[in-house]
């Protein structure tokens, strides 16, 4: 891994840091970067391929910004705390943003999903977060 994509990897652990993406379940979101992907090259079979899921899994796609609108808007009923956690999210979107290109959320499967937030970096890897979901 190039200096440059350790460096991002650092970036989005610390942003992801203390977030849980909470479905009907809670689970923790963790950093990745693919070397030698682009993108533009991205499809469904590869996506499936890198992520080690079966080439029948059920692959959606939504915006950034549509993924994380729940969490990123403020509500009159929020308490400290949980204006707290908004902001993070708020920040954790900006620095998806910053650093990322191309970026689009991932829904792997039904139910249980496994979630990928992929972005190309500048040195033209694919980099992002991921974190599982369960949705009945």
């Amino acid at each position: 891994m190039t200096q440059d994509s350790s460096d991002l990897i650092t970036q989005l652990k610390a942003a992801c840091d203390n977030l849980l993406w909470i479905t009907e379940s809670e689970h923790p979101f963790e950093a990745f970067c693919w070397q030698d992907q682009t993108a533009s090259d991205l499809t469904d079979e590869q996506l499936l391929e890198l992520t080690h899921h079966s080439i029948d899994t059920i692959v959606k796609t939504v915006d950034l910004d549509s993924f994380f609108e729940f969490v990123t808007q403020s509500q009159d009923w929020y308490s400290d705390e949980e204006i707290e956690t908004m902001k993070k999210y708020q920040q954790l979107v900006a620095t998806l943003k910053q650093h990322l290109t191309h970026l689009k959320v991932y829904r792997l499967g039904e139910i249980q999903l496994d979630i990928y937030i992929i972005g190309q970096t500048p040195n033209s890897h694919l980099a992002g977060i991921t974190t599982k979901a369960v949705e009945t």
